[in-house]
C-alpha cells in the first residue's frame, strides 16, 4: 500500500536554526527514500496529514483541510517545559500555552512523542489520543566525516589543522547551558570552543540582553559563527573534535544525532532524558566535571577513540530510514 503523506511545517518560511525544521527536512527526505508519495504544506487530498509545528499556519491547515485528509498525525516536539528558559516571560503565559498545546494535540488521531519524557508529559496533560514514541533521527550518510570539509571549515574559521575543537550547536538561550559552555572555555584557554547558532526569535528569546553580553564578553577561544544553514552543518561537524552539549532540558536534540553520525565523542549534561535513549554511548558530566572530561578526551587517545566508536552506536540506532519505516507502520494502523 503506497500512502500519500502531506507534511506540514511553518519552518520553511518562518524561523529556522532549530530542531523542528531539521525534523521536517529529515522526514521529507526519509519518506521519499522509502517510496512514499510526499507532499509538503499542500492543500491536495492525502491519506495522512503529518504536522510538525504548532503555530497558526499549521492550525489553519488542519482545520481548513479536514475533508482532504483521512487521518491526522502530529509530532510533539514541544511541551510546556520547552518554553521555560527559551522564550521571554514564559512564567506569565505558560498556563495559557499549556491549554493551547492540549487543544492542538487533541486534534490528532495519533501523536508522535519524540522522547519517553515527552510521552509522559503528554499523558500527564490527559490528552486522550494514541501516543507513540518515535525518536528524532537523521541520515547518517549526510553527516559522515569528511577530511575535505574539515580543512575547508577550519580555514574559514582561521583554525590550525591540529587545534582541538569543542563544539556545540543550538539556539543561544539559558536553557541550552551556554553559560556552562563559556565558563568551561575560560578554564581551557588552549582549547577552541565553537557554538553554532543564534537567537532566531530575537528579542523574544529568554534573557536576550544577557545572552548578547555573554557572547560579547566570552574569552578569545570561543567562536560564535551564528546560524548556519542546515545543508552546511555536516561540514562544520567534520571540523570539530568533540560535541559538548550542556543543555538543562531537551526533548530529543538533533545536534547529538548529527554529531554522532560525524563520529564525534559526545559530552552531555547528566540529565534523566539521555540515559534510556543513549545508554552508555556518551560521557555524562556536570558543571564540576565538564573541564576534566574535555581534558581527558584531548590527552587520552584510547579514551577518545572509545567514545568515537560509541557515537557510531547512536548514529546506527537513530537512522532516519529506520524511523520512517516505524512511522509507516503507525500510519497503516490508522
Amino acid at each position: 500500500m503506497k500512502l500519500t503523506i502531506n507534511i506540514i511545517s511553518e519552518t520553511p518560511f518562518t524561523v529556522q536554526g532549530h530542531g523542528v525544521h531539521t525534523a521536517f527536512v529529515e522526514a521529507v527526505e526519509a519518506f521519499k527514500k522509502i517510496g512514499l508519495n510526499v507532499l509538503t504544506n499542500s492543500n491536495e487530498p492525502c491519506d495522512i496529514m503529518h504536522v510538525h509545528t504548532i503555530g497558526p499556519y499549521a492550525l489553519t491547515k488542519i482545520l481548513r483541510n479536514r475533508k482532504k485528509y483521512k487521518k491526522l498525525v502530529i509530532t510533539a516536539h514541544v511541551i510546556p517545559d520547552s518554553f521555560v528558559g527559551s522564550i521571554v516571560g514564559s512564567r506569565y503565559w505558560l498556563p495559557l500555552a499549556r491549554r493551547y498545546l492540549k487543544f492542538f494535540y487533541g486534534l490528532a488521531n495519533a501523536i508522535i512523542a519524540v522522547s519517553p519524557d515527552v510521552k509522559k508529559e503528554l499523558e500527564k496533560m490527559h490528552i486522550d489520543k494514541k501516543i507513540f514514541f518515535i525518536p528524532n533521527s537523521v541520515n547518517p550518510e549526510k553527516f559522515k566525516h569528511s577530511d575535505e570539509d574539515r580543512k575547508k571549515i577550519r580555514t574559514k574559521l582561521h583554525l590550525k589543522p591540529k587545534e582541538f575543537v569543542v563544539m556545540n550547536t543550538g539556539q543561544i538561550q539559558p536553557r541550552k547551558g551556554i553559560e556552562s559552555f563559556v565558563n568551561t572555555a575560560h578554564d581551557l584557554p588552549d582549547v577552541t570552543f565553537i557554538w553554532i547558532g543564534g537567537m532566531p526569535f530575537k528579542k523574544l528569546a529568554a534573557d536576550h540582553v544577557a545572552m548578547e553580553n555573554l557572547m560579547k564578553n566570552a574569552p578569545k577561544n570561543v567562536i560564535f559563527p551564528g546560524i548556519v544553514p542546515y545543508e552546511e552543518m555536516p561540514a562544520y561537524y567534520s571540523a570539530g573534535d568533540v560535541l559538548f552539549f550542556p543543555s538543562y532540558q531537551e526533548n530529543f536534540p538533533f545536534s547529538i544525532l548529527e554529531a554522532a553520525a560525524a563520529g564525534l565523542p559526545i559530552i552531555l549534561r547528566d540529565i534523566d532524558l539521555y540515559r534510556p535513549i543513549f545508554g552508555d554511548n556518551y560521557i555524562k558530566a556536570t558543571d564540576s566535571t565538564f573541564t576534566d572530561e574535555i581534558i581527558r578526551l584531548k590527552k587520552d587517545t584510547q579514551h577518545y577513540n572509545e567514545y568515537r566508536t560509541k557515537s557510531g552506536g547512536i548514529a546506527k540506532r537513530y537512522d532516519s530510514t529506520t524511523t520512517a519505516r516505524e512511522l509507516l507502520e503507525i500510519y497503516k494502523t490508522l
